[in-house]
């Protein structure tokens, strides 16, 4: 199982990286409870969003992550979306089974870290599809845009 990734955020000015890593169950439980469909509720609240990413990003991520979306609010619904979801694919090891994953977005992780304790790439990245222009482009071509 994967337990470290590397997580992309695009701007309109700059892609921010930021280290993401699963948390023990316990210590996920401890903020979200212990009812796993619970837990994707209070997500949404911003006052156990800060507190997960606390732990799984970094402290003050929400914060930073807030500035990004005031810089790109036009798109902050595809921002919020992915970042939670993101979140809890990576905590329950099933991110490998969504393919929307593997899409171009404003989010996405970008490498793992392997069994050797480097970090590794995923295969279906590419710069050509995975920047902010591309992006922007596919949402804008299929009108739907959503603040």
């Amino acid at each position: 199982m994967i337990t470290k990734y590397k997580m992309h955020i695009l701007g309109k000015d700059k892609t921010h990286q930021y280290p993401l890593r699963v948390l023990p169950m316990y210590e996920w439980d401890t903020v979200l409870g212990f009812m796993q469909n619970e837990s994707v509720q209070k997500l949404s609240e911003i006052k156990y969003l800060r507190e997960i990413t606390n732990l799984m990003i970094k402290p003050g991520f929400l914060d930073e992550f807030y500035l990004i979306l005031d810089d790109n609010r036009e798109f902050s619904t595809y921002y919020k979306d992915y970042l939670i979801a993101i979140i809890y694919s990576v905590q329950f090891n099933t991110f490998h089974l969504d393919t929307d994953f593997k899409k171009p977005s404003f989010i996405f992780l970008k490498e793992y870290q392997n069994n050797v304790g480097d970090f590794v790439v995923f295969d279906y990245i590419n710069d050509t599809q995975f920047n902010y222009e591309h992006v922007v482009n596919s949402i804008k071509n299929t009108d739907q845009i959503c603040a």
